[in-house]
């Protein structure tokens, strides 16, 4: 399982560009930047779970939308998250489970509050026989 993912700048707002041999690990690995970003994962213990399932028309609207459902249960449920494992993945839906722990201003150093993943310059393609991704959070 080889995926990565780094941050990258982008004027007010901040970017996450991942790669990976499959789609199911660069929703990961966009998931582990995301979160990243929010709060360090290494101060969250993977106790609970949460399941997160989402359906669009393509790629990319499927990756914003999942992104977007993890956002929902970090905000409304307060739930901080250490991981995530992609049971099924494809163009048009993906069905997840994230592993982390509820929220404890003791414990949880929240870096920046993260408002949505958006559309703009969002990318997802397959590129020299692995997966690519770019989305472009609101902050």
């Amino acid at each position: 399982m080889a995926k990565s993912f780094e941050l990258i700048d982008h004027a007010a707002d901040i970017g996450i560009q991942a790669r990976a041999d499959t789609l199911a690990e660069l929703l990961e690995a966009l998931v582990e930047g995301l979160v990243e970003v929010i709060c360090p994962r290494a101060a969250v213990s993977p106790h609970d779970t949460r399941s997160v399932a989402v359906q669009a028309e393509d790629a990319e609207a499927t990756t914003v939308e999942f992104l977007n459902a993890v956002l929902r249960v970090i905000q409304a449920e307060h739930f901080m998250v250490a991981g995530v494992a992609v049971a099924q993945a494809s163009a048009t839906a993906v069905s997840a489970e994230l592993a982390g722990e509820p929220y404890d201003p003791a414990k949880h150093e929240i870096e920046h509050e993260v408002k949505a993943a958006t559309y703009h310059e969002v990318k997802v393609a397959r590129e020299g026989g692995r997966w690519f991704g770019r989305v472009i959070c609101d902050l």
